[in-house]
């Protein structure tokens, strides 16, 4: 009995953690709004026109984001899941790229090409701007969500349609209303991380809602008035996510393979497809590239070698602390899945996805007021709180790429091995884990670039005297010359290419060793 409750004990502990280390201090910080000094009150009168106002504005351009990136991710997911265009799978993982890229990079990279084609970079640096390069980050997120819709929609009833009528209203009629809670869940979660974001409107010098949050902690440390508009923001955020709570929190477009489907595939000419796909990837990957590479080198090597040496001291920070986060997060993320399959109820899943949709500066803010108390300083000052960061951040993105791994495998194993009298922990060594192996390793793949490039909260608990890549890049681009700012941010992107490239090959062997193990 004692081995069979190790699983319990293990998820109990976990789970506990992250309530105590992570969802405390959201609650703690928000309830001090209510209940200190009597903040409330004196602050309350501040939520003026202008402020509202604002908000309105910040509310609108996520909405066009979230507008914007769910239509071209519905193109190209219908192109890449139902057409047979030449090159698909190349296309499904370069598209990815700019979701696993640090949005601060993009930014630069279209400042600089503006600053490039036209001499002044003014216009970009505008609502437009920003925008323009939040569409292309979420595009691919749309893309995943809808494209895994779309390829599990059983193909009978799209041919049952086409016997009585044409592909445009089979389209309309059957396949947009099968993806609806698809597409309403793309716009949803676009619409959460457009509104949340942080470094692209501060980097082109937009006043957006979470820049003036940033401002009243920062700069003005008027904590409560922060605090109070963080309080609108997640009320925003937390009302959206419950619209669609149920199919976010089991998020079925998080996944590593998938049970066989009979997809439908239709024969579109391939030279648009082509066309479409190559144009999307020249805008949101090669141009934003090989304009950075040009403006690093338009002077010649000097701003590369500068930036090196003032990278360099980061490597290390950077990878072992994205590295530890990545183990941390999907240990994190193992827990919450095996407990949801093994009907341990599901309150963590739902408080990962809370956290995971509050914006990150509001997150930061929550962990420094909380943490910041001489008992707790062992946290505060150390990597801990950056650790913890990374926990709460994208523990969601882990639970729910192992979960759905989980939930394709047969309950008939388990049932069978526990006839045998085989414990629980050894059925986890010897039969689940064995078979979610892949999805075990993409979930620290992309834990670990996600927080390799995490700005947002970082930016807000960094420790004192710590050098971490994105906040270096960050700090210094204020008042660095713009070729060095070019140089900086383009080793940070090979940096991370190299890394995600360098995965991809440690993978493939072990997906060749999955599939082996699964026929034998």
């Amino acid at each position: 009995m004692g081995r069979e409750s190790i699983g319990y004990r293990i998820y109990t502990i976990t789970y506990l953690s992250f309530a105590l280390l992570i969802v405390l201090p959201i609650a703690w910080t928000l309830l001090s709004v209510f209940f200190t000094e009597g903040s409330l009150n004196d602050n309350l009168g501040f939520l003026d026109k202008k402020i509202l106002l604002l908000l309105g504005k910040s509310a609108l351009l996520a909405f066009l984001v979230a507008l914007f990136s769910t239509l071209l991710g519905t193109m190209t997911g219908f192109l890449l899941n139902k057409t047979n265009v030449v090159f698909r799978g190349f296309f499904k993982v370069s598209l990815l790229i700019p979701l696993f890229i640090s949005p601060y990079i993009l930014s630069v990279a279209w400042k600089d090409f503006f600053f490039l084609v036209f001499g002044n970079s003014g216009f970009i640096s505008s609502f437009f701007g920003v925008g323009l390069v939040l569409t292309t980050i979420y595009t691919p997120l749309s893309m995943i969500i809808t494209g895994s819709a779309l390829s599990n929609i059983n193909k009978q009833l799209e041919e049952s349609g086409f016997m009585i009528t044409n592909f445009r209203r089979v389209s309309l009629k059957i396949t947009l209303p099968l993806i609806k809670p698809a597409l309403i869940s793309s716009f949803v979660l676009i619409f959460i991380f457009s509104i949340s974001e942080f470094s692209v409107p501060a980097f082109f010098g937009v006043k957006v809602f979470t820049t003036e949050i940033f401002t009243q902690f920062s700069a003005f440390y008027n904590h409560s008035m922060a605090i109070l508009q963080s309080s609108l923001l997640i009320l925003i955020c937390i009302l959206l996510l419950f619209t669609e709570g149920k199919y976010l929190a089991e998020a079925p477009f998080l996944s590593v393979g998938s049970k066989g489907t009979s997809n439908k595939t239709y024969n579109i000419k391939n030279g648009f497809s082509l066309l479409f796909l190559s144009g999307w990837l020249s805008i949101s990957v090669a141009l934003p590239f090989i304009t950075l590479f040009i403006q690093s080198f338009k002077g010649g090597t000097d701003k590369i070698i500068q930036a090196v040496g003032l990278l360099k001291p980061t490597f290390a920070n950077s990878i072992g602390l994205a590295f530890t986060g990545a183990l941390i997060i999907t240990f994190i993320g193992f827990v919450a899945a095996y407990g949801t399959r093994t009907k341990k109820g599901t309150s963590f899943d739902w408080l990962l996805l809370v956290v995971f949709a509050i914006p990150s500066t509001i997150f930061g803010i929550s962990l420094i007021k909380f943490y910041n108390h001489p008992f707790l300083d062992v946290i505060y000052s150390g990597y801990a709180i950056i650790l913890i960061g990374y926990a709460g951040k994208f523990s969601f993105i882990a639970a729910r790429l192992i979960g759905n791994a989980m939930k394709q495998l047969p309950d008939s194993l388990d049932e069978a091995a526990q006839i045998e009298g085989i414990s629980e922990i050894n059925r986890l060594r010897k039969i689940t884990i064995p078979l979610i192996i892949p999805s075990l390793f993409a979930a620290f793949i992309i834990s670990f670039i996600f927080s390799l490039g995490e700005l947002g909260t970082t930016i807000m608990v960094y420790p004192p005297g710590t050098e971490i890549m994105p906040i270096k890049v960050f700090t210094i681009m204020a008042n660095a010359p713009q070729s060095l700012t070019s140089s900086m941010t383009l080793i940070v992107f090979s940096v991370t290419l190299l890394i995600i490239i360098g995965f991809y090959f440690l993978a493939k062997p072990l997906v060749k060793d999955h599939n082996s193990y699964v026929q034998n």
